[in-house]
């Protein structure tokens, strides 16, 4: 077998090209923490990751969506809790008023209070998410739920459309509500049906006007708003423990999911800084081998 000095030079610049290479390959995945650099040099481990971070973009797209939801039912909560609130000291009022042993400067005192809370309850009615947007105007988020005409009624701008977001398999919760669904109408023995703030007016005006009568059918009236917004506290919590554990679901697939995909993806350091050496080490040696064989005749290297 022949073997020229040409031949030899190639091998050996050949070989240090390959140690080169991978070298740099070595330190180009350390500078960046990947195994991977380029989807050709592992087609099914790329594709894997493709999918797995698609995979996880899902699952945090849809966590941001609860997320929303979750500050909005917080301040739902709080509107709701504070109008319960309002209600009950308003029925404390109506049963203080309700006494016929009050004169007519007395009950118009209380009236005077009873004012100012239904201006509370109106106010609450109108309360805002953190967005800015209205929480009980239906799906007419930038128009205030209820105003007050000319003539002091109080008229709702909202709609009654509810939209629902997916909260887990088969499952979805309300994420916009009616604000008549929950300052609702109430209905009386005689089976009129009057509206929220119109029925609270009527009693201020009984109130006021010293006429028994009203101040009950007030009382009464106070009870059925008692309760509807009691319902709709409950269904606010409902929907917060749907969301919450379906964020806790969603919390603990996407991290199964990060996990999988810092496996395939992520580089093992420890693994990575033993193999640089030992490239390193062997680039080492082939230049030194290099230089020895370019220091060599032919004629040297065969009689040696």
């Amino acid at each position: 077998m022949k073997i020229s000095t040409s031949f030899l030079f190639e091998r050996a610049t050949e070989r240090m090209s390959t140690i080169q290479n991978k070298l740099a390959s070595t330190q180009a995945q350390m500078a960046v923490g990947k195994q991977i650099l380029s989807p050709s040099d592992a087609p099914d481990q790329a594709a894997a990751i493709q999918r797995l971070k698609g995979e996880v973009q899902r699952q945090e797209s849809h966590m941001r969506t609860l997320d929303v939801a979750m500050r909005r039912y917080t301040a739902e909560e709080t509107a709701l809790s504070a109008s319960n609130d309002i209600l009950i000291r308003l029925k404390e009022l109506g049963l203080q008023a309700a006494n016929d042993t009050l004169g007519p400067d007395d009950r118009k005192t209380i009236a005077v209070e009873m004012s100012a809370l239904r201006d509370q309850l109106l106010s609450l009615g109108n309360t805002r998410d953190d967005s800015g947007n209205y929480l009980f105007s239906g799906t007419r988020v930038n128009t205030p739920a209820f105003v007050e005409d000319a003539n002091g009624v109080v008229v709702y701008q909202g709609d009654q459309t509810q939209t629902r977001i997916p909260a887990g398999v088969e499952r979805s919760v309300e994420f916009t509500r009616a604000g008549t669904d929950v300052f609702s109408r109430v209905v009386r023995d005689n089976g009129n049906s009057v509206g929220f703030f119109d029925a609270l007016d009527q009693m201020i005006h009984g109130v006021e006007s010293h006429q028994t009568s009203k101040i009950q059918q007030g009382i009464a009236d106070l009870t059925q708003m008692h309760n509807s917004l009691t319902l709709s506290q409950a269904k606010n919590g409902s929907d917060q423990t749907v969301v919450q554990s379906q964020l806790d679901v969603l919390d603990e697939t996407a991290l199964r999911l990060k996990s999988t995909l810092s496996e395939i993806e992520d580089l093992d350091y420890a693994e990575a800084v033993t193999r640089m050496n030992k490239e390193m080490m062997a680039l080492e040696a082939a230049m030194g081998s290099f230089a020895k064989i370019s220091g060599l005749t032919l004629f040297d290297y065969l009689r040696g």
